[in-house]
């Protein structure tokens, strides 16, 4: 992946197109010169869209609370844009051989140094969530398994975060990072994984002997019950 200045805004491009191309593709979705297919989200948080630009299906998505809330755009002066770490998540499950959608392009203007606006195009995946659907359970486990073989986590290991397409599983809507030096990481990924499949859990099978994972089980649980107690004390107060 590279970056080239446009316009006054910074592109992150994918290997498999050419700087004209990017930039033509930044033309068609800034002045939204695309076929709107579907609007597949649209709240305060994030607005996607399934369009189609010169045929090719895509998705446009504008995180626009990351862009819009202050302390998040005052990080962005040390860390990477939304868009940005998006874009860069596709492309490392891409090396590590994990199925994900395929990186195009990202946009991000800067304002003192902050990301104030960005976007990024990605190819739409035409698969079905692997939520309520317990027979994709096994390839989903599988797939969390060669993510934490690489030395990753996923970062949001909701089932809905699978999708199935040719009895293939593909992930998204992650923020793969490095694991730390313990297994706890791994554990609670599994433990999160388990909250949002009801059932999935009979199929962990070794994963369920692991300390970290019973650990990070109860961690989670009682996280969970100090964050609903502390809302109720605040609520009444």
């Amino acid at each position: 992946m590279r970056t080239i200045n446009y316009q006054g805004w910074t592109l992150l491009i994918s290997n498999q197109i050419n700087d004209q191309m990017a930039k033509d593709l930044f033309d068609s979705a800034q002045n939204k010169k695309y076929v709107l297919t579907k609007t597949l989200k649209d709240n305060h948080r994030s607005s996607v869209k399934h369009v189609q630009i010169n045929s090719d299906d895509l998705v446009l998505k504008v995180p626009k609370e990351k862009n819009e809330r202050i302390w998040i755009r005052f990080l962005t002066l040390f860390r990477l844009g939304e868009s940005f770490k998006n874009l860069k998540s596709m492309n490392l499950l891409s090396d590590i051989g994990v199925k994900t959608t395929t990186p195009i392009i990202a946009a991000e203007k800067r304002s003192f140094g902050m990301v104030v606006q960005s976007w990024l195009l990605y190819s739409y995946l035409d698969g079905t969530s692997c939520l309520d659907r317990p027979k994709t359970y096994p390839k989903v486990i599988g797939t969390l398994k060669s993510i934490h073989k690489k030395g990753y986590t996923h970062g949001d290991p909701q089932i809905r975060n699978f999708i199935e397409k040719e009895n293939e599983i593909y992930v998204i809507d992650t923020n793969p990072k490095k694991a730390g030096l313990t297994g706890f990481d791994f554990g609670y990924e599994w433990a999160y994984l388990r909250k949002s499949a009801p059932g999935i859990e009979g199929l962990f099978s070794e994963i369920l002997e692991s300390g970290w994972y019973k650990f990070a089980y109860h961690y989670d649980l009682y996280a969970r019950k100090f964050s609903r107690l502390k809302r109720r004390v605040l609520f009444k107060s």
